[in-house]
């Protein structure tokens, strides 16, 4: 069951930015990485694309009626993870990184039991 959790609360969040990243970055290559860092399940998608306007924020988004990483932060937001927009580490591309603490999976498998 808790596997099942995993997938269904990060699998939207990976499949919106490789969408993002073959839609709107002409990126060449995408890098998904799961895995787990000590109490909390890390999600990331990379891509080497022309990446986000500097100025970006969910805000600006909002306004703009850029909805799909507004949409990302908020199925996050409401599993009680975390997701980040940027650059990362990498010198071009976007990378999308959700963090989810394994503790709201506890909490959301006695939810939905």
């Amino acid at each position: 069951m808790r596997g099942s959790l995993i997938v269904k609360s990060s699998f939207p969040s990976a499949a919106e930015a490789m969408e993002n990243a073959h839609r709107h970055a002409n990126a060449t290559k995408v890098d998904v990485r799961a895995g787990v860092q000590g109490e909390v399940l890390c999600l990331t998608v990379q891509d080497d694309g022309r990446g986000l306007p500097p100025d970006t924020t969910l805000d600006h988004l909002r306004r703009t009626g850029h909805f799909g990483l507004l949409g990302m932060a908020e199925r996050a937001a409401s599993i009680g993870a975390r997701i980040d927009f940027g650059k990362g580490a990498h010198a071009r591309g976007t990378e999308v990184r959700l963090e989810l603490p394994l503790a709201a999976l506890t909490t959301m498998k006695a939810t939905t039991s």
